[in-house]
């Protein structure tokens, strides 16, 4: 009997030590969507970098772009491959009076109420747009939350009636205008713009309760501004190209949800020839759907049926879904929104929401909301005081870095076949015109976990980690034929080929 004991504990200390081990294969035969790159939002950074001083300024732009690999196996940042700039309304230069409380949700506008240009305006927003191409930024966003005051019906960067869009009739192309000269007026920097989005989250109501910039459009609304916007572009020959519709919810963009009249059903609605709402002809349009995956990620089954459903709608139409905006908003039994947390609770939450997206949905780039915040919530990369001071990073951040400072553009998703676990995530992907394959598990157990990877070509394996104890740091090289071990609760990146 006491040698059963032993046993049992031998087992139990053997089981402790050495956690059973699962495997993956990795089909290269099979790949899915080509990757843009990973990103986030400028939005009202303008104010917060207009307060920094040089060193703040260069310490944020590090850590959201720059590429470098530290002597001690880390990374300076998570080289942010999309970066989306937010093209002002002029809420700024009101004040009080335009109604948004928060100064730092306030935004600046170039065009200036007699219907001159100022591009001296913004300029926090401008350091940052140049500050991330001068480390290497791949591709940049510019999107619009609200047309500029002086275009709108009652002159502010909100409805006055909630639901009803506050772009005054007949005003649509001098709002394209406002785009194309801000991008020519960017192209004169030498800093070209690959994309416009000229509405965001045209679903909603946005009225003065909102509290900050923001226009509501039907569809039909929708088409006619961005047919005013192409053929500006057509006239100067302007090669940004435009893309729609920013749905507040993944699931406006699809047919089969009857929530919104008018303001749903966007892929059908944009891209099937004979509607008065057809885009498709639109040669500056890109075949994208953008969209936010607020409010859909948990669940995870309906999480999976609604990004399955975009993959499948989009393949039929020839589109590539854009994952263009996420923090977190609601509250589940897993999280809330409300209160910082710069630690791995979060982090792996959001890298399991990437994780859903790319795999699922199929998602050809993956946006966080904001770079920087100054809130107590779940919206922020890096965080600063209300006053800009005291900049703090996040694991959030470092675990988006672990796709985006792997994943480079081009890249393409490979097939990782078998059943769906709960609490590890498994992707991977290749890389254009190179060796590398990179894979990122993502460890939800509270215990290390002993992974295999079969199908890959003989090499090494270099892990880089982002857990508690680690924020993107090499956590050690593995023969690519034998077991990798995994740290409890940590997002780890494993390249072959460096």
């Amino acid at each position: 009997m006491r040698n059963f004991f032993l046993i049992l504990a031998l087992i139990s200390f053997i089981s402790l030590a050495a956690p059973a081990q699962l495997t993956y294969t990795i089909d290269e035969s099979k790949t899915f969507q080509t990757i843009h790159g990973f990103g986030a939002s400028d939005a009202w950074s303008n104010n917060l970098v207009q307060l920094w001083n040089d060193s703040s300024r260069t310490i944020a732009a590090d850590w959201l772009f720059s590429k470098q690999l530290l002597p001690d196996g880390s990374y300076k940042g998570i080289g942010l491959s999309v970066w989306r700039y937010n093209l002002g309304a002029g809420s700024s230069e009101q004040g009080d009076s335009s109604y948004i409380g928060d100064p730092n949700r306030r935004t600046e506008s170039f065009l200036n109420s007699d219907g001159t240009y100022n591009f001296q305006k913004q300029n926090g927003a401008q350091w940052l747009i140049k500050a991330a191409k001068a480390r290497g930024l791949e591709n940049l966003v510019m999107f619009c939350n609200s047309p500029p005051v002086s275009l709108t019906v009652n002159g502010k960067a909100f409805s006055g009636v909630c639901g009803k869009s506050n772009l005054a009739t007949g005003k649509e192309p001098a709002f394209a205008q406002y785009i194309s000269r801000s991008l020519q007026h960017f192209e004169k920097e030498g800093i070209h713009f690959d994309y416009i989005s000229p509405v965001n989250e045209p679903e909603w109501t946005w009225c003065r309760a909102d509290g900050q910039e923001g226009n509501p459009y039907t569809n039909l609304q929708i088409a006619e501004l961005i047919r005013k916007v192409n053929l500006e572009f057509s006239e100067y020959q302007i090669s940004t190209k435009i893309q729609i519709p920013e749905s507040g919810l993944l699931v406006f963009a699809n047919p089969g949800y009857k929530f919104k009249p008018r303001r749903q059903n966007e892929i059908n609605s944009f891209f099937t020839k004979g509607k008065d709402t057809y885009l498709g002809e639109q040669n500056h349009l890109a075949r994208q759907i953008c969209a936010h995956s607020y409010f859909t990620e948990w669940p995870l089954w309906i999480n999976r049926m609604v990004r399955k459903r975009t993959a499948r709608v989009c393949q039929k139409r020839n589109l590539e879904y854009w994952m263009s905006e996420y923090c977190i908003l609601r509250q589940t039994k897993d999280i809330t929104g409300n209160g910082r947390d710069l630690g791995m609770h979060t982090a792996l939450y959001v890298s399991r929401v990437i994780h859903h997206d790319l795999v699922f949905g199929n998602a050809s780039a993956w946006c966080w909301w904001l770079g920087v915040s100054t809130a107590d919530f779940k919206d922020g990369l890096v965080y600063a005081g209300t006053n800009g001071k005291g900049l703090t990073d996040s694991k959030t951040m470092w675990a988006l870095g672990n796709f985006s400072q792997f994943i480079r553009p081009e890249a393409v998703r490979l097939n990782v076949p078998g059943r769906v676990n709960k609490d590890i995530f498994v992707s991977a992907f290749r890389n254009k015109g190179s060796d590398e394959m990179v894979i990122v598990v993502i460890n939800f157990r509270k215990e290390k976990q002993a992974i295999m990877f079969k199908n890959i070509p003989k090499g090494v394996l270099t892990g880089w980690e982002t857990s508690k104890d680690k924020s993107l740091s090499r956590s050690g090289t593995f023969p690519s034929d034998k077991k990798v071990i995994v740290s409890p609760e940590s997002v780890t990146t494993f390249v072959l080929g460096i």
